[in-house]
């Protein structure tokens, strides 16, 4: 729990130094973003996957150069874990059935990313600027009111034809709060900046891959939208 909470304060505090420190000085974006993300299957999980889900954060940064950019990311996923779930587990261990898992599993993703961005192009009062984006970061998981979920391999694999029980003989894994993985992205989008004096939009679609979830290596493809807050000339 120390070093998840380290890593939040760590990248909003990033977020912050990069806004105060270069307002004055060179150009820095803010971008409040919304969006969902659809994983793939995962074979090593009976061709299960993670639950296609929404995401919500924050993206700062600043330019480096006229065209490059580093920026800080925060994202909050409200439900983390796999769609067909078995059963969670309660604060004392008791496996309990849920029909999925827990609806307080939560993700939080945080990101260090370079960006480049190509040129402005003038539209109706608007600078609209593409852009491509690479990065490296880490997911950390929060179960509230639990200890863990199991995601993989518990429970009753069925019944014969005879009605007996066939027990269940996979691996079991289960998600514990506090798990972090690494995550790489890559992508990009396109900006339309100072629409409205600072405010603009931005649309951005990128993959995201879990290169070590349970040996499983799951990605998807993930986009999010949200406006564009820019200050500074480049």
């Amino acid at each position: 729990m120390t070093c998840k909470i380290f890593l939040r304060l760590a990248l909003i505090l990033f977020i912050v130094g990069v806004f105060t420190a270069t307002l004055a000085a060179q150009s820095v974006e803010l971008y409040p973003y919304a969006g969902g993300f659809w994983p793939t299957r995962m074979d090593g999980m009976g061709n299960s996957k993670l639950k296609s889900e929404g995401i919500y954060g924050l993206k700062a940064g600043v330019f480096v150069t006229p065209n490059a950019e580093i920026e800080g990311s925060f994202g909050y996923i409200n439900h983390f874990g796999m769609r067909n779930a078995p059963m969670d587990l309660t604060p004392n261990g008791i496996a309990t059935p849920m029909g999925g898992f827990s609806s307080t599993a939560m993700g939080f993703l945080y990101d260090i990313n370079g960006a480049w961005n190509f040129g402005q192009r003038q539209f109706l009062n608007a600078r609209f600027s593409p852009y491509v984006s690479a990065g490296v970061g880490g997911l950390t998981t929060e179960i509230r009111h639990g200890a863990a979920t199991v995601i993989q391999g518990a429970g009753p694999a069925g019944f014969d034809g005879d009605g007996n029980l066939i027990p269940n003989t996979a691996p079991v894994h289960m998600l514990r709060d506090g798990d972090t993985f690494f995550t790489v992205n890559y992508g990009g989008g396109v900006k339309a900046m100072n629409v409205w004096g600072p405010m603009g939009f931005r649309a951005d679609i990128r993959g995201r891959t879990i290169p070590n979830f349970f040996h499983e290596s799951p990605s998807w493809p993930e986009l999010t939208a949200g406006l564009l807050f820019s200050w500074g000339e480049r």
